[in-house]
């Protein structure tokens, strides 16, 4: 699978010119192969690089110089599989060398940033400074420095990153190397950035290409005048988002001792994870607020450099004839161009970009999701400057071709090259929702029903498809795409339906809030428009969220009754005329992070009126299905005792005794503190097929899924390992009926964490689940599940009326009609 197209290569030039002593084809392959790489000619290198490396009785020293590059090359057409391939033979014919040890580690740390395997790439990129030699080539040293400031990029020290590079960079000055010079400068002034640095970030894109003037003119320095114009457009767009106008404070000050005080793993504290600058056009934008000084001479100064750097770059590529290269010469000048307000000359400008992305005929780069990763964001382009002219029309034709484009390369776009911050939603979402927003526009100006209903329809559509592959980045496997495959729409099984359910679809705009109504038996779609701008709705949801989780103050009630006002109230007449009981909720970024059930009218919260439940996209939760409440088996799972520094959760005998007592003894089967751990669970789903999975125990949800977990007694069971025992498989005929886990929690405000609770029920392959947002008194969660459960046996009740009737039951209580007892219980997926 394709993560992302064209990466930067590892700057291994030095290879072309060192004396190799070896007069036979395979040396003369490669240097063909080289050859063809500096013209951009991807394919002739692989093939002469792959028949060099057939030859028999191949010298060790050239394996690995010949391996290395074409890896990297692979992995520069998003081909990490055969570039891990080509490295794993090539590590053993460097053993015997240290220098050939250092340029396959380094090659394998870049590749796992590449796969976002970053503690992998950080234990390579120290081996490689750890075996590299004194007297290495300078341009090996910087070549590896480099990748070390790239790894402690993506860890956010930044500090120490700067120093890293500016050794790269000192190294490659006496070599000397001035492609791999500029590259290292790039990333500096991406470092710099990070701390606020501006006017070290603006000098050091400009010596980047300074050095560029004495580099020969081929792909590669094409390639790096072109990550120049990026960069310096990207910070110069974070200069015009600040509005600060004094001088930043510098970084603390660089280590005395070098290498040798680079911080070791587990060292990593009070930090933030950020994005890597790539030295490619491919990264995502920078963060970083901070104190500016002359901030317009600045952003002039990164303007000028933008376009000296791609203007440099046209005469090159030009004279390459690369097809790939025109295209984003012509693209990012285009975007230059949109940003200086000159529309046409902008649109004119993309139109080329588009063309030659779809004219080489020959490449990789004309593979479908080779030639969709460059048409999308020229499409794109094109549809922001028929927006900003007012040609809605054309706006949305360009729109709807850029999604189309999009699909082939959703999850490598999701996944991402190299690990970031940013989510795809904040990459590449942007895209859907000035789409939606454009449809939402028509929807509203619409005079007739049916042309109405197209409108909201695609609109809704459009974020559906966001919200898939957002799940799909989430998880970072396919799973949401195969469960989706065997699904059919939730809202399509409405319309066809007599129920008494409604589905509320928020979709948050930067200036509104615009929610969709569907209810029952094929009434139409309806549309309220609310003026909450999605910045003053989110400080309001995180406040709600903060003061929820105090049992001692009332302060949450203001929020709780503000988020009724904007969210639910304008709907109540049309719920309280279709007679609707169920609610199903599908919330969008924020709204993922809180329990609508403590949502307050004024006189009562939302549970006392409607039963709820949430799902994370309507096509991708399945049709409602009627619980199978005979031949129940039950697995129960508790953990007790204060494990790896988790609190004792002192409750959870009793919720285990009172749950086997409701089903039986012939019907349950029980794993409780020792008992139960990875081993004992994974035999368990593997001797019999339970309808229900209950889990008393702490589980936490992060936004990086590999912090996800349930704990057990001995290990953490995470979602991967979920999936495989639960999901359908020969034993398995249909899905698990419901997963309950009674002790789970997300941070506040951390809706990437709660978009993972939401896809719970879909990366588990279970019907339901039934989770908390934060970790709940063990008196009052014992008393609940019992509740629901007691509730959910009896005939014609279904899940989310039995966890409404919990709720209530313990709202009536003095001792816990606060919500923080039991509104943070959320059902996910199928409500029947």
């Amino acid at each position: 699978m394709r993560l992302r197209i064209l990466s930067f290569l590892l700057c291994w030039s030095w290879l072309a010119t060192i004396s190799i002593g070896w007069a036979s084809t395979a040396q003369v392959l490669f240097e063909q192969g080289q050859t063809a790489m500096q013209q951009g000619k991807f394919e002739p290198a692989i093939t002469h690089w792959q028949t060099a490396l057939q030859e028999k009785n191949l010298d060790p020293t050239l394996q690995v110089h010949i391996s290395v590059q074409l890896a990297a090359t692979y992995q520069s057409l998003g081909l990490p599989d055969q570039a891990t391939e080509v490295l794993s033979i090539a590590q053993n014919f460097a053993k015997t060398s240290p220098l050939l040890s250092a340029q396959v580690l380094t090659q394998l740390s870049d590749l796992a940033l590449a796969t976002r395997q970053d503690e992998q790439a950080h234990d390579y990129a120290y081996k490689s400074l750890e075996v590299l030699p004194a007297e290495a080539p300078f341009v090996l040293r910087a070549t590896v420095l480099n990748n070390l400031g790239n790894v402690l990029a993506v860890e956010a020290y930044y500090t120490k990153a700067i120093e890293i590079y500016t050794q790269s960079i000192e190294a490659a000055l006496n070599a000397p190397d001035y492609i791999l010079n500029a590259r290292a400068s790039i990333n500096l002034a991406y470092a710099h950035s990070k701390n606020n640095q501006w006017p070290e970030a603006a000098t050091a894109l400009s010596t980047a290409l300074t050095k560029l003037e004495r580099a020969n003119n081929d792909y590669h320095k094409a390639f790096s005048l072109l990550s120049i114009a990026i960069w310096a457009q990207r910070l110069a767009a974070q200069l015009s988002n600040t509005g600060v106008q004094s001088v930043a404070v510098s970084a603390s000050p660089s280590a005395k001792d070098g290498t040798t005080q680079l911080l070791q793993k587990g060292d990593k504290k009070d930090r933030t994870h950020d994005s890597l600058l790539l030295p490619s056009p491919f990264g995502v934008g920078v963060g970083g607020e901070g104190a500016l000084a002359n901030l317009t001479t600045i952003r002039q100064k990164l303007h000028v450099l933008a376009q000296t750097a791609l203007n440099q770059s046209l005469i090159i590529v030009k004279a390459l004839q690369n097809a790939r290269l025109l295209s984003y010469a012509y693209g990012y000048l285009g975007q230059l161009y949109e940003t200086e307000q000159r529309y046409d000359e902008s649109l004119q400008l993309t139109r080329q970009a588009i063309f030659f992305a779809q004219k080489d005929q020959t490449s990789f780069f004309t593979q479908s999701t080779q030639a969709s990763n460059l048409l999308y964001r020229w499409q794109w382009q094109v549809a922001r400057l028929f927006r900003v002219k007012q040609q809605t029309a054309e706006a949305i034709a360009a729109y709807r071709s850029a999604v189309k484009s999009l699909q082939p390369v959703r999850r490598e776009l999701a996944l991402g090259y190299r690990n970031t911050s940013l989510s795809f939603r904040e990459t590449v979402g942007p895209i859907f929702f000035e789409l939606a927003d454009l449809l939402l526009q028509r929807a509203t100006a619409a005079t007739r029903k049916t042309e109405k209903e197209q409108w909201l329809q695609e609109a809704q559509e459009t974020i559906e498809r966001l919200k898939t592959v957002e799940l799909e980045n989430y998880f970072r496997d396919d799973c949401v795409t195969e469960f989706q495959a065997k699904r059919t729409s939730l809202e399509h099984d409405l319309a066809n339906s007599t129920s008494k359910v409604a589905i509320i679809y928020p979709i948050l705009l930067p200036e509104r809030i615009e929610i969709l109504l569907s209810l029952p038996a094929r009434a139409q779609l309806q549309q309220f428009t609310l003026p909450v701008p999605k910045n003053r709705l989110k400080e309001e949801v995180n406040e709600f969220r903060f003061e929820l989780e105090s049992n001692e103050t009332d302060t949450y009630l203001a929020y709780a009754q503000q988020l009724y006002q904007w969210l639910i109230r304008p709907l109540m007449p049309t719920l309280n005329a279709n007679n609707i009981e169920t609610l199903v909720i599908v919330p969008d970024e924020i709204l993922r992070t809180i329990p609508f059930a403590a949502l307050h009218d004024g006189k009562d919260f939302l549970i006392s009126r409607f039963a709820l439940t949430t799902t994370p996209g309507l096509t991708l939760t399945d049709a409602p299905k009627p619980s199978s409440k005979n031949k129940v088996k039950i697995l129960i799972n508790g953990l007790a005792e204060s494990i790896d520094g988790y609190s004792k959760l002192l409750g959870v005998p009793e919720e285990v005794n009172l749950l086997s007592s409701l089903y039986g003894s012939q019907a349950v089967t029980v794993l409780l503190n020792q008992n139960f751990t990875l081993e004992n669970f994974t035999q368990a789903m593997k001797q019999e097929v339970y309808s229900i999975v209950h889990i008393a125990s702490h589980g936490q949800f992060d936004s990086d899924p590999e912090k996800t977990f349930i704990l057990t007694y001995r290990g953490k069971l995470t979602m991967n390992r979920l999936e495989k025992l639960i999901r359908l498989s020969e034993i398995r005929q249909e899905p698990l009926e419901l997963l309950s886990l009674s002790a789970c929690e997300t941070a506040v405000g951390d809706d990437q964490a709660a978009l993972g609770l939401g896809g719970l029920a879909i990366k588990a392959g279970a019907q339901s689940a039934l989770a908390s947002l934060w970790l709940v008194d063990d008196a009052a969660t014992t008393q609940l599940m019992k509740e629901f459960y007691q509730q959910w046996q009896r005939k014609g009740v279904t899940k989310a009326k039995a966890l409404q009737l919990a709720q209530q039951r313990l709202l009536k209580q003095s001792r816990y009609q606060h919500p923080v007892f039991w509104s943070s219980f959320l059902l996910i997926g199928n409500w029947m």
